[in-house]
């Protein structure tokens, strides 16, 4: 590894520690990519990542590479070739490309000569690629080909690491989330008890009943029972 490209993994590092979200950290990610292949003669770059159980994380350097992955990322373009395939990608001159439906159309529009769609490597069954634009033709010859292969192995470097705390942060959600609903619940069955005069097993029926009446969730009924008590009752954890 020269040490050009070791400036760059400190640069991706660096990203990763002033973001708090991920999809912060994405967005520049893939400006930060589009920065270092400027010189060149890259004018854009997206970034496509896909979980399991989990929504398409994507972000763009610019308003024209959004444009761009429209095409790229959609149904039968070469950036998805590129994620189910897990292989680089180059179109020469996308304005003469027939391989991939989408070409020559969004990129004759955008002045989009060339491109180049590169698999992340990340983990699991996580999959991601990186996909670069450039107005000129036959720019992503092997050598230059390689060049963005580099990086693209020094950002999956730092994103492994931000998936890996995205993770996490999620799972913490959800378990705070799962924590909160389960204790608003039990106070409303507490209060339908109370007020009743009836069994826990029947007041949780009651909030069923109500729940399949009005085909809501069970939480929100609940959360409407501990309301209409008290607005001083809280369900909040504090992290």
């Amino acid at each position: 590894m020269t040490e050009e490209f070791t400036d760059h993994a400190a640069l991706f590092q660096d990203l990763l520690l002033g973001a708090e979200e991920l999809e912060a950290f994405l967005a520049g990610l893939a400006g930060l990519a589009a920065a270092i292949l400027g010189a060149d003669e890259v004018r854009g770059c997206s970034l496509v990542i896909e979980r399991a159980r989990r929504a398409r994380a994507a972000a763009d350097s610019d308003e024209r590479s959004a444009r761009m992955a429209v095409a790229v990322f959609g149904s039968g373009g070469p950036g998805l070739a590129a994620l189910v395939e897990n292989q680089s990608v180059a179109i020469p001159d996308a304005w003469s490309e027939t391989r991939w439906r989408g070409f020559p159309g969004p990129a004759a529009a955008e002045g989009i000569r060339s491109l180049a769609a590169i698999p992340l490597a990340l983990e699991g069954t996580t999959r991601g690629a990186l996909c670069t634009y450039s107005p000129l033709p036959h720019l992503f010859q092997p050598q230059m080909l390689r060049t963005v292969e580099k990086v693209a192995e020094e950002a999956s470097r730092t994103l492994r690491l931000a998936l890996r705390a995205d993770a996490h942060l999620h799972r913490a959600r959800n378990l705070q989330a799962a924590l909160e609903s389960r204790t608003v619940v039990d106070l409303a069955v507490g209060i339908i008890m109370g007020q009743n005069g009836c069994s826990q097993q029947a007041a949780v029926e009651i909030l069923r009943s109500v729940s399949n009446t009005r085909n809501v969730k069970i939480r929100s009924v609940a959360a409407g029972v501990v309301a209409a008590v008290s607005e001083r009752v809280s369900t909040h954890f504090d992290e």
